[in-house]
């Protein structure tokens, strides 16, 4: 009888709370590169925004003085992505005006990463694996 296979996670995302979704959806397409796969009602409650299949979702919240970053917290990234070009990225979206935690470093972890900021404060960390 054959083994079965292992269940598969097939996609994840990181959840932020935000103040509104539309304003807060319109920098992740605008400046950070995302495009809107889904958003639900009007305005948007909750919204998926995906670049090269990774995706994010965003959510309104009602009280959002609650809102706090991970970074806020003493930890770094809210998210992190693996990219295949970390400095033609970090000039994309410095052309778009994006606002950065740090630009382009070499990690001691072998990493060569940058972080943005957006809105309400989330770091999203973009990375790439360089030979040591």
């Amino acid at each position: 009888m054959p083994a079965a296979a292992s269940p598969r996670i097939l996609r994840g995302a990181p959840y932020f709370p935000v103040a509104d979704v539309a304003t807060t959806g319109a920098y992740y397409r605008d400046v950070l590169g995302f495009q809107l796969e889904y958003a639900g009602g009007d305005p948007p409650e909750f919204a998926i925004y995906s670049r090269d299949g990774c995706a994010l979702m965003l959510r309104r919240v009602a009280d959002p003085s609650r809102i706090q970053s991970n970074e806020a917290r003493g930890g770094t990234w809210d998210a992190f992505f693996w990219v295949s070009d970390v400095d033609s990225l970090f000039e994309e979206l410095k052309g778009k005006g994006a606002t950065f935690a740090y630009g382009p470093t070499l990690q001691p972890y072998g990493m060569k990463e940058f972080a943005a900021r957006d809105p309400h404060g989330y770091v999203l960390g973009f990375g790439q694996t360089v030979q040591g």
